[in-house]
């Protein structure tokens, strides 16, 4: 497979990545800010809580990997550093562990809600039938803050599966009852090795695509069809 190395192509990972470096700069936030608000001041002490992308940027994760993904064609995500979390701070660990975890992908959710008022509002502006043949033209207005909308929607899909080191394994933790956290705690050691699998044998695309497609149509589609 060849890198597509036109001055449009360059602008459009210039452009998925400002998404990313934005996206990933409040979830990371996110994480930093509920943990400072449930007793534990690590990450905000650290400067993470903040929209500066520098503090949260992981060279590969939030650089690399994205512009790579979008040079082939393939849907963009990716990560930033970790936010260090000191536990034991917490007054309530299972359940502020699961809070923290859980506000990355649901900043997300809400950037994705977000984008969603906007489509409603150009089209009430322009007009339904014009915002959707935007969304399926590049680098029209419409079409751009649609790619901002789904990488948000991949970001909180992806880090709700319920594997370490992913948001949605800290959730499921506090979910299980005491004696299935337990064995479930044990077995976390598999979860990188089981994601690892998962994207090199696609099963990834199968798992997420329609989640994501699903969640497109909600926040995208069936307002403007509403509207139309």
């Amino acid at each position: 497979m060849n890198f597509d190395f036109s001055p449009l192509t360059i602008l459009n990972v210039a452009y998925y990545i400002l998404i990313i470096l934005l996206s990933l700069s409040v979830h990371e936030s996110a994480h930093a800010w509920a943990a400072y608000k449930l007793g534990d001041p690590t990450a905000k002490m650290l400067g993470r809580v903040t929209l500066n992308p520098l503090p949260h940027i992981d060279p590969f994760g939030t650089l690399l990997l994205p512009a790579m993904l979008a040079l082939f064609g393939m849907p963009v995500f990716g990560w930033a550093k970790p936010v260090p979390i000191i536990s034991r701070n917490f007054k309530h660990l299972r359940r502020d562990e699961a809070l923290v975890g859980a506000a990355g992908p649901l900043s997300n959710l809400l950037m994705a809600v977000a984008v969603s008022l906007v489509m409603v509002v150009l089209a009430m502006a322009t007009g339904a039938q014009s915002v959707f043949a935007q969304m399926q033209q590049e680098y029209t207005p419409a079409w751009a803050i649609l790619q901002f909308g789904i990488v948000n929607l991949a970001l909180a899909a992806f880090n709700f599966i319920p594997l370490p080191p992913l948001d949605g394994s800290h959730v499921l933790s506090a979910l299980l009852p005491r004696e299935v956290e337990a064995f479930y705690q044990k077995i976390q050691a598999l979860g990188p090795l089981i994601l690892i699998v998962l994207f090199m044998t696609g099963a990834i695309s199968i798992v997420l695509g329609p989640i994501l497609s699903g969640l497109a149509y909600i926040f995208y589609v069936l307002p403007l069809q509403l509207l139309a």
